[in-house]
């Protein structure tokens, strides 16, 4: 039979065909049948016309095109390093330890193939279909998957540095040690994937879907979570990665301050949507002003020195807020119970109908804070600053006020049994109605009405004063000019007398040659009574008596006896 020998050959082609499918367990990589690059020389080659040889392992097909073509032959070791493969079928293809670096493997359906150890590095496989590929060991650095399905695909041990798995469906498939460091996976779904030990250094997981995975081990510093979803993940530790989860699985009842995740110092003022359970997390430092966080749980968090003016809680249950700027924050129905608010800035906050139940809130500033109907039994106030705070039917059974500033505050209506005031200042302190309020050993200064009163009263004194001061002082200075101008008048009037009495003389000399029919007695008397009065006169009425002597003096010589 001529055609026998030819029927056994294509027997024998087809078995070579199949039988590496049938033999080459997935499990585990066999080894490769031969060097790569040392079977059929195709490189560089348009093969999409072509019959391709019945055994393509090894072959080098650098360069050669195999767009759409359906390759059912085995690829082992091949070398198709910067070969295009777009739309190409390789499903369940035998491509163990093959050469792909650089290649366009776009749109290509790898569903199930066997690509363990493959060099992939640099590959375009944009939109492809490796799902349920097995790539263990397998490098895929610098790859491109956008949107590629590789769902259920085995990893383990890959090397996926810098790949872009952008949009793509990576769920369910096992990661376990993958080398994913820079890997950009945006938006991609890698729900119920296994993770263990792998490698996630400086990833771009924002967005990503990632509940359900297990990440035992998984190493995520500086990995970008931001609005990720890790829901019910097991195993997760997330210390060093950045940005905020949408979802984060839920912390153990018994979880530990800190425990949780890490935005020490991060500020966080941007972010749109935050976990629903950030309960003891580390948020020293952290910048949360004018967000609302009231559908957060922040239970056992640390917030030491946060600033958050403006912000909404609900959730803060043995929360540590020391030092935590919390002014105008809304706490309205709070639970604050067992929370620590040392030093806390409270003040214009808005915390009515809140629990603060075994809250310690020594030295804290609550000045004008609205804590109408606040529940804060055995609540620690001593030394907070409590000016004008309203707890008007507040329950505060047992609570400390020690050295507090409750000054015009108000507790009216407040249940107060058991509540301690030693040393408080009490000042204006409304306490109508409160029910056994006991002030007992606390002070109050003068209340800032009457302070008004008698300020404006020593006001209007002091004015009174000066102006009765001022008044006497210009009077003084009115009459010292008047004494001065009198003393200049004075001095030039006796001046004037001084000379008239000097001119008497004169006449008197003048006259002694004359006969003696002059009554020079009266004449002679009246000169020295002049000169006696000028020499003591004091003021204008002594020196008109000097003139009135002078003329009588002067009269006396023109009369005869």
């Amino acid at each position: 039979m001529p055609g026998l020998p030819r029927l056994l050959a294509g027997m024998t082609l087809a078995a070579a065909v199949v039988l590496p499918v049938v033999l080459v367990s997935p499990a585990s990589a066999a080894p490769l049948p031969c060097r790569p690059g040392s079977g059929p020389k195709l490189a560089g080659r348009d093969l999409t016309r072509a019959a391709l040889p019945a055994d393509l392992s090894c072959a080098d097909l650098r360069g050669a095109t195999l767009d759409g073509l359906y390759v059912r032959v085995p690829l082992t070791g091949a070398d198709l390093r910067g070969a295009s493969l777009k739309g190409t079928h390789l499903g369940n293809a035998q491509m163990a330890g093959v050469r792909l670096g650089k290649a366009d493997l776009s749109e290509a359906e790898l569903y199930y193939a066997d690509l363990r150890g493959a060099d992939l590095r640099g590959a375009t496989m944009d939109d492809s279909s490796p799902y349920g590929a097995h790539l263990e060991g397998a490098d895929l650095s610098g790859a491109t998957l956008t949107r590629a399905k590789a769902y259920s695909a085995q990893f383990d041990d890959a090397k996926l540095v810098g790949t872009d798995l952008t949009d793509a469906d990576v769920y369910g498939a096992d990661l376990r040690r993958a080398d994913l460091t820079r890997v950009k996976a945006p938006k991609a779904r890698l729900y119920g994937a296994t993770l263990i030990k792998a490698v996630l250094r400086r990833a771009d997981l924002r967005d990503a879907q990632l509940y359900g995975s297990v990440m035992d081990g998984a190493d995520f510093r500086d990995a970008d979570l931001g609005g990720a979803d890790l829901r019910d993940v097991r195993g997760a530790r997330l210390a060093g990665s950045t940005g905020v989860p949408k979802d984060l699985p839920a912390p153990g009842a018994a979880c530990e301050p800190g425990e949780g995740q890490h935005y020490a110092g991060w500020d966080l003022t941007t972010v749109t949507d935050f976990p629903d359970d950030l309960s003891c997390a580390d948020l020293t430092g952290a910048k949360l002003d004018g967000l609302d966080l009231s559908s957060v749980k922040l239970n056992r968090a640390i917030l030491r020195n946060v600033s958050a003016a403006g912000t909404t809680f609900r959730s803060l249950k043995g929360a540590n807020l020391t030092g935590a700027h919390l002014r105008r924050a809304a706490l309205g129905s709070a639970d604050l119970t067992g929370a620590n608010l040392t030093r806390a800035d409270l003040s214009e906050a808005a915390m009515s109908s809140s629990d603060l139940t075994g809250a310690t809130l020594t030295g804290a500033d609550l000045r004008g804070a609205e804590m109408t109907s606040v529940t804060a039994d055995q609540a620690d106030f001593t030394a907070a600053r409590m000016d004008r705070a309203q707890l008007n039917s507040g329950r505060l059974r047992d609570a400390v006020f020690r050295k507090a500033t409750l000054t015009d505050a108000s507790l009216q209506s407040a249940e107060l049994r058991g509540a301690t005031f030693q040393d408080a200042e009490v000042t204006g302190l409304e306490v109508d109605y409160a029910e056994d309020a006991d002030l007992s050993g606390s002070t109050s200064r003068l209340g800032a009405g009457w302070v008004v009163f008698f300020g404006i009263v020593g006001l209007i004194v002091f004015w009174i004063v000066l102006g009765l001061v001022v008044r006497g002082t210009r009077r003084r200075k009115a009459a010292r000019k008047q004494a001065a101008e009198r003393a200049v008048r004075f001095s030039d009037a006796r001046s004037v007398q001084e000379e008239n009495v000097t001119r008497l003389g004169e006449e008197i000399d003048g006259a002694a040659d004359r006969t003696g029919e002059i009554d020079w007695n009266a004449a002679l008397d009246a000169y020295d009574a002049a000169k006696e009065a000028l020499a003591t006169a004091h003021d204008m009425d002594d020196l008109k008596d000097v003139e009135t002597i002078v003329a009588r003096g002067r009269k006396a010589l023109t009369r005869r006896r």
